[in-house]
């Protein structure tokens, strides 16, 4: 056992004061909730105190997770209280700028727009402080702001996790040795007909690279993929190539009737999206808790400086105006129990995707990729299409 004042949080580990006390790891991903003696131990470690030495059982699977080693104490800035419900996960739209233009985006045609260099450090800054887990860096493109690679160098000074969404054009092994985030997900919408039919020429080839060359880099990857009318037969092969890349994660989703995708004849119907969905492996999904319907625990800021409830609510949400705790609290929350979907795996799908039920015709009605998720059929209780 070490002795008196030789345990520490190993680097990779920081208290968070959510809704119960947690303790994250950064470079795997994993959340654990403590008890009190639990939490008020490793307080006082984060503190920097001199502390007796940890139960044998306690050290052991602290030990073997990775969370304490032993070393000299190692005092950490202790994260505030986070509001409730707690600010988990913050998508950072960096910019609306992109090199491709793909024909189910959502955004559809780009503004030109950059969060300025300063406000995402400073908004960072108190994310961090709230007990954030995870950051998304998104946009449009997000190599394309202008001050991204002075943003990389200071993704360090965070305990939270750092993931990177791109397209993957501009990931050369350079790039890929340079990046300081934890993770990378690439999109990958099918194989390279289909997918370049959506994206443009030569993009699958250079998403492809971008995984290899993240890979040789020891970056975590994943993969995200829509599916869509165009690669609907491509799903085996394409399972057989991620695995060939060592990609664990691969998140399958449907495109939103929004943006350029509304003058695309992309979408599937429900039946059809079902089988494709059930591909998706290893999470994807930023969880939901309470009544609370998806994104409970997710915001997003655009790069005009607005917080909405995702991206998809760009125009729809509250300035941040330099206080994140203040803005997370004023924007406006919808509850499950404000559905009318009458669906028996509400409390497993949260009620799906809001926009998407939205972009349907009923914001409060079923979200049908979800039902196709969970393999229900909303019609069969009665409810008809709006």
């Amino acid at each position: 056992m070490p002795s008196l004042s030789r345990v520490r949080l190993t680097p990779g580990c920081s208290l968070r004061l959510l809704e119960r006390p947690h303790l994250y790891h950064r470079e795997t991903d994993e959340l654990y909730e403590l008890d009190d003696a639990a939490a008020a131990y490793l307080l006082r470690l984060a503190r920097g105190e001199e502390v007796p030495s940890p139960d044998p059982e306690f050290w052991e699977f602290c030990r073997a997770e990775g969370l304490l080693e032993e070393g000299p104490a190692s005092p950490r800035s202790l994260p505030e209280p986070a509001p409730r419900p707690s600010l988990r996960y913050l998508e950072l739209l960096l910019t609306d700028r992109c090199n491709l233009r793909c024909a189910h985006c959502y955004l559809g045609e780009p503004r030109g727009a950059d969060l300025p260099f300063e406000e995402a450090v400073r908004l960072l800054d108190q994310f961090d402080r709230l007990g954030g887990l995870r950051l998304l860096l998104s946009g449009g493109e997000p190599l394309l702001h202008p001050d991204f690679w002075r943003l990389n160098e200071l993704l360090p000074r965070w305990s939270f996790r750092s993931v990177l969404l791109t397209n993957g054009v501009l990931i050369d092994p350079g790039a890929a040795r340079d990046l300081a985030v934890q993770e990378v997900q690439v999109s990958l919408d099918g194989l390279e007909p289909s997918h370049d039919a959506l994206r443009g020429t030569g993009s699958f080839r250079a998403a492809v690279a971008a995984l290899e060359h993240l890979g040789a880099a020891g970056i975590t990857v994943s993969v995200a993929t829509m599916a869509h009318r165009g690669n609907r037969t491509d799903f085996p092969e394409l399972a057989r190539l991620l695995d060939h890349l060592g990609v664990a994660e691969w998140n399958v989703d449907a495109p939103a009737a929004a943006g350029r995708a509304r003058k695309e004849a992309l979408l599937l119907s429900p039946q059809e999206l079902a089988p494709l969905l059930a591909y998706s492996r290893e999470g994807g999904l930023h969880d939901s808790g309470g009544d609370g319907v998806c994104g409970t625990h997710l915001g997003a800021v655009t790069p005009e400086g607005e917080l909405c409830k995702c991206g998809f609510y760009r125009g729809r949400g509250v300035p941040w105006g330099g206080d994140l705790r203040r803005a997370w609290e004023a924007l406006p929350r919808m509850h499950l129990s404000d559905l009318s979907c009458g669906c028996p795996h509400l409390a497993e799908c949260r009620g799906g995707c809001r926009f998407r039920a939205e972009a349907a015709g009923d914001g409060r009605g079923p979200d049908l990729v979800a039902c196709a998720r969970c393999g229900w059929d909303p019609w069969s209780s009665g409810l008809r299409p709006a």
